[in-house]
């Protein structure tokens, strides 16, 4: 397994993962209306980031209806400055995906890749947002600044965790190493595991907190204790369902010439080289329903 990475399989290695169902669902996404709405989604998703510390500054901004100390809280000028540092990557990412948008457009070629890891960078990106601008109300919730530390660390080692496992199970599928194991299966099992300890552990500590300190609204409380993990599980499972439609559209778009002629495509139905974009999706439709068939 040491030896096989996971963008190194020949052509032939690559049809192990990528299926007939793959591509003819790829074929199916192709035209420029899908497009236009992709782009939507990713932009809408791209400037929620930063609008989550304007959201968790707003909620922070009047201490006294606070449920939680407000001493470990992030001052107004911290949110001030991670808001517009996001604010800057996201138009950064929104740009690059305009200009992906408009050489996909004019070239037609296969854009599955293309736009599964832009909406997975869009869903982590607002994920991560979430999470860090939780953080301080996080911290404060279990009246720890070691907690924020702490939360980092877990999410980077899930993260790191999920996607090890993931490749490990493709590898297996791409280069037919032994049995297939639902690693996915477990990964997810270790995962919630881990996330539910987590949260009983914070969740009793609040509680003690409640009876020495008396806690008015102890359900506020563990809401800001959870969000970061929450915000973390979202973004896993955006990995955990994209991920392998990600190496599928690589090997498809590393190999298209070689997909074409295997599934036997026309230069026009699979570039889209001198037609239309509807006849194109017209001919497409024909193809895909003889494939069925």
């Amino acid at each position: 397994m040491k030896s096989k990475r996971l963008y190194g399989a020949s052509f032939e290695e690559s049809q192990n993962l990528v299926d007939k169902e793959f591509v003819i669902k790829s074929l199916k996404e192709l035209s420029n209306k899908q497009d236009n709405g992709r782009l939507e989604g990713k932009i809408f998703t791209f400037l929620l980031a930063p609008l989550m510390f304007k959201l968790i500054k707003f909620v922070t901004k009047n201490k006294s209806e606070l449920a939680i100390p407000s001493q470990l809280i992030w001052s107004g000028k911290i949110f001030n400055i991670l808001f517009y540092i996001t604010l800057i990557f996201s138009i950064i990412f929104i740009l690059e995906s305009v200009f992906c948008k408009v050489r996909y457009s004019k070239q037609k070629v296969n854009r599955e890749y293309s736009y599964t890891t832009r909406i997975v960078a869009a869903l982590s990106w607002f994920c991560v947002c979430g999470a860090v601008a939780f953080l301080s109300a996080t911290g404060s919730a279990l009246n720890s600044v070691f907690m924020e530390y702490f939360y980092v660390i877990l999410i980077i080692f899930l993260f790191w965790f999920i996607n090890h496992k993931l490749n490990q199970n493709i590898l297996s599928i791409l280069y037919h190493q032994g049995e297939k194991k639902d690693v996915l299966s477990k990964a997810e099992k270790i995962t919630n595991s881990i996330s539910k300890y987590v949260l009983i552990l914070a969740a009793i500590w609040i509680l003690i907190k409640t009876v020495i300190t008396g806690y008015q609204d102890l359900i506020g409380a563990l809401m800001c204790d959870t969000f970061p993990l929450f915000m973390a599980c979202f973004m896993y499972a955006g990995i955990y369902i994209y991920k392998q439609d990600i190496v599928q559209g690589y090997y498809l778009k590393k190999y298209s010439e070689q997909y074409r002629q295997l599934y036997g495509f026309s230069r026009e139905e699979w570039y889209g080289v001198g037609i239309e974009d509807d006849e194109r999706m017209k001919l497409i439709e024909k193809h895909l329903k003889e494939m069925e068939d």
